[in-house]
């Protein structure tokens, strides 16, 4: 026959198991913490950050610099802060972009400016200075390609012009607005 008195030493034994396995489960960190593959942490912070490309004759094609950079490996992207961009393609007005925020995309061949983004054409012998705002810009620094869908305001000393979108060709000398509101002063 069983006694209750035997048995009250396991019960005690038993929840003293149970408080400890319940107790190592609180203390554990959810989930694997050690890939950081499957994290979107940061593995580089870069103050003062700049990069240049170069083309095949040594000469700068296009720099980009920002107050900070942080460099996340699990999609291989980067936020800046406070981005200055210059473009320097052969035969073409020098292009400056500044903005307060962007990410660099797909090892820096994509770079978004987000916020006051300003971009500004330096004048050549055939156009006059034109300086162009908008809130996000898609630049492709390879192609010299510039482009948005949002609200955008381009300026020279003689037009004005508003569109809800734009894709700009350096190297083609294209630009193709969408829905146009222009102003235009002809020179006297």
């Amino acid at each position: 026959m069983f006694r209750p008195s035997s048995w009250l030493p396991l019960g005690v034994l038993a929840m003293l198991v149970a408080l400890t396995m319940w107790l190592d489960q609180l203390v554990q960190p959810e989930g694997n913490r050690g890939d950081a593959k499957k994290r979107h942490d940061p593995d580089l912070i870069v103050e003062k950050f700049s990069a240049r490309k170069y083309g095949h004759d040594g000469r700068t094609l296009y720099t980009l610099a920002a107050r900070k950079m942080v460099h996340y490996p699990d999609d291989d992207s980067a936020l800046l802060e406070k981005l200055d961009f210059e473009a320097y393609e052969p035969r073409q007005p020098r292009v400056t972009i500044a903005s307060d925020t962007g990410r660099l995309l797909e090892r820096g061949d994509k770079v978004w400016f987000e916020g006051n983004v300003v971009m500004v054409r330096e004048a050549d012998l055939r156009y006059e200075a034109s300086r162009l705002s908008t809130d996000r810009l898609l630049v492709l620094p390879d192609t010299g390609i510039a482009r948005t869908t949002g609200p955008v305001l381009l300026e020279n000393p003689a037009a004005r012009i508003e569109a809800s979108g734009l894709e700009m060709n350096n190297q083609a000398r294209t630009l193709r607005l969408d829905r146009v509101q222009a102003t235009y002063k002809p020179r006297r």
